[in-house]
């Protein structure tokens, strides 16, 4: 049994309806008891008489209820926006006034909630978008990219294809479903019929018990960003001996350090190491790369990204003398846009080929035909593999009445953002950095909130009159 993304229904495939479909945090789900389940839901959400293409937001965290969630809206052709509970509240009804949505079901709860006076709102979406993923933005609002069906069917050919993704495929997940790095198990798992694990927050910190889940389950798919596995590679269980059904190590949203695939071959010989790369606007990644003994021997500087997927072009824009340029993706699995946005769009999704593109703000080079990730072009970073706008924290720290001016610098340790810090001019000495530090994780969610937070009588400003950003790490160096 499987979910047919074309035909929006389930395959019938008899002897697959018992096996596990989800182990979630609060249950395990068969495939036929899964199906059950969402056409429960589908009954439920059909009362409400919401106009096709209407929004409908997912609240929650890794409880079965959220796939179910998911699977129900796409049948009924209503793109659900998954909101993970890592977020505070005010940032889920800052999206979901930003949408207008009549409906927000609580998984946790199990509960819906439905504001009437959005049920009729006039919306003019494209009636095939999958889902809505918000990201992070620079004017402190966050901005939600959509992603239609043609590039959800892109993105599973390809898994299917180069991945070799199937339906004995059974994923560890540890994303949140807010974080796009998700879709690759979300999609793994409903459209070949294979098995999703979800890991809470909690379980995650016990890593004994964490590595038995593992084992229980027989995952062979591992999911997530590099400096995730990090933590667990330095634990002598953490190995193929102990963890034997694991075979597959895929990797995005964070550049993938030589070292950390070292340790993850010494751990597991036998296993397979993929690299990745995309940003959320190209449905979760766009290239692909298997890291093998001889890769991490040739490119010793950085390893590469990968080949561009097939259907796909990467331009590289404004190249420098090194042949370095700003990456621009080209073809169906970009998204046709971020929701309300018109001026954004404009930028950032030039309509001037044939198929949709979208200037990514990365820069990268090519070299025997991979693509090589340089750097960033913009203040988005990414820390354990979320994305952030620095601009968005400097926002809710100037919201404060007492604070004149605030501006967020990553530290990083070669080319890995390790932590934040927030340097900030006050109109007052009585200004307590606890407090504000409390304040903002009332709005943002607790990887925005900085380690450190500095006051200065003010900002450094270099020749050009910008914050000296060099300057002032050499100041929180000496502090």
């Amino acid at each position: 049994m499987k979910f047919d993304l074309e035909l929006l229904e389930f395959v019938e495939c008899n002897k697959d309806s018992q096996k596990i479909a989800i182990s979630a945090s609060d249950k395990d789900l068969t495939w036929n008891e899964f199906k059950n389940e969402v056409e429960k839901l589908k009954i439920e959400i059909l009362k409400y008489n919401l106009p096709k293409g209407h929004p409908v937001v997912i609240y929650g965290h890794k409880e079965a209820k959220f796939i179910v969630s998911m699977t129900a809206c796409m049948s009924l052709g209503l793109p659900y926006i998954p909101v993970d509970t890592i977020y505070p509240k005010e940032r889920l009804n800052k999206i979901i006034n930003i949408l207008s949505s009549a409906l927000v079901i609580y998984t946790i709860e199990n509960k819906m909630e439905v504001n009437t006076n959005n049920i009729n709102t006039s919306y003019h979406l494209d009636d095939s978008i999958i889902y809505i993923i918000f990201t992070s933005g620079s004017t402190g609002e966050p901005k939600g990219v959509q992603i239609t069906k043609n590039s959800i069917l892109d993105f599973k050919t390809w898994l299917e294809t180069d991945f070799k993704f199937n339906n004995n495929s059974i994923f560890m997940n540890q994303a949140p479903f807010s974080f796009d790095l998700s879709v690759y198990e979300v999609v793994g798992f409903l459209l070949f019929g294979g098995t999703i694990i979800l890991n809470s927050r909690e379980l995650l910190e016990n890593h004994l018990e964490y590595f038995e889940r593992l084992k229980k389950y027989e995952c062979n798919t591992w999911v997530s960003t590099p400096s995730f596995i990090s933590k667990y590679l330095l634990s002598s269980e953490f190995v193929s001996s102990n963890i034997k059904t694991l075979t597959s190590f895929l990797f995005c949203g964070e550049v993938l350090p030589s070292a950390t695939v070292k340790r993850i071959k010494n751990n597991f010989p036998d296993s397979k190491v993929l690299n990745t790369y995309g940003p959320t606007e190209a449905t979760v990644a766009t290239t692909l790369i298997e890291i093998t003994s001889e890769i991490i021997d040739k490119y010793s500087k950085s390893l590469p990204v990968g080949y561009v997927k097939k259907n796909t072009i990467i331009n590289l824009l404004d190249k420098d003398s090194e042949n370095v340029g700003e990456i621009e993706i080209v073809g169906d699995n970009v998204s046709i846009g971020y929701f309300k946005n018109e001026e954004l769009n404009a930028q950032k999704f030039e309509p001037k080929y044939e198929k949709r593109s979208f200037r990514t703000g990365d820069f990268g080079y090519f070299e025997d035909n991979m693509l090589f990730f340089a750097n960033r072009k913009d203040e988005l970073i990414k820390l354990h593999g979320f994305r952030i706008e620095l601009g968005e924290i400097d926002k809710e720290f100037t919201n404060n009445k007492e604070v004149t001016d605030a501006i967020t610098i990553p530290l990083k340790r070669g080319s890995e953002v390790v932590k934040l810090i927030t340097f900030i001019v006050v109109n007052s000495s009585a200004v307590n950095i606890e407090d504000l530090k409390e304040e903002i994780s009332k709005v943002l969610p607790y990887y925005m909130i900085p380690s450190d937070v500095i006051i200065l009588d003010k900002f450094p400003y270099n020749t050009n009159h910008k914050i000296d950003k060099k300057e002032l790490i050499n100041i929180y160096k000496t502090l």
